[in-house]
């Protein structure tokens, strides 16, 4: 094994034993997330090159973070709304969109971090869309569902070791049962979300999104 290829196994090992210690640790996910996921984010360049709106995010490269993105509007929407949805997301749970517009520290290809980036930033969209809160066992179903849409690296370590984490040894026994096939077949059936400009549709009713992009929600009763 190569030099390069031997520290990041080594920096990849290190930040899943932090995770699986302290699961609120993102920064370390983000680190696995750049190590493992270059390939797959390669393949998922040219994927987004052979669709218009795929094209068009990458040339346009919007960001959600408060630079570019007014909270405050999004905050008078309507509760109903995509808009309104994700930013009291945010809210409720003492989210910044700006810690996950954080520039990518183990990726020097300009187009594949900020895709890495858009993915971060993309994430507690989803939450809005799967109507999930920040709980620990909630975030692993997400990855659930980013497997089915990504097949990402880092979602398949999150699914393995957080479901052992936060369901086997929390005794979700109905979500163990239930929940993650449910959360996987959402994102596989999903459409792709990777080129969506969610920024088109803040006002749009969340209903109609989730309807146009075939997102079916979680159902929460199985764990909470």
């Amino acid at each position: 094994m190569a030099g390069g290829a031997l520290q990041d196994a080594y920096r990849v090992g290190v930040a899943v034993v932090r995770v699986l210690g302290d699961s609120t640790k993102t920064q370390e996910i983000h680190r696995v997330e750049e190590i493992t996921g270059r390939p797959r984010f390669r393949r998922l360049l040219a994927e987004m090159a052979a669709t218009p709106e795929g094209r068009r995010l990458m040339v346009e490269r919007p960001e959600l973070s408060s630079e570019h993105v007014d909270y405050d509007r999004l905050r008078a929407l309507p509760a109903t709304t995509l808009g309104g949805t994700y930013a009291r997301h945010l809210d409720s749970n003492k989210l910044s969109a700006d810690y996950q517009a954080a520039a990518t520290l183990h990726v020097d290809d300009p187009d594949m971090a900020y895709l890495m980036r858009r993915f971060r930033q993309t994430h507690d969209v989803w939450h809005a869309l799967l109507g999930m809160g920040i709980e620990g066992h909630e975030e692993v179903l997400i990855h659930w569902f980013t497997y089915g849409q990504l097949r990402l690296p880092v979602s398949a370590l999150i699914m393995v070791f957080g479901s052992m984490k936060h369901l086997v040894l929390e005794r979700r026994w109905d979500a163990l049962r239930h929940s993650m096939m449910e959360a996987y077949r959402a994102g596989r059936d999903a459409e792709p979300l990777m080129p969506v400009c969610w920024e088109d549709l803040w006002e749009r009713p969340l209903e109609d999104v989730r309807a146009a992009y075939n997102v079916r929600p979680l159902d929460r009763s199985r764990f909470d």
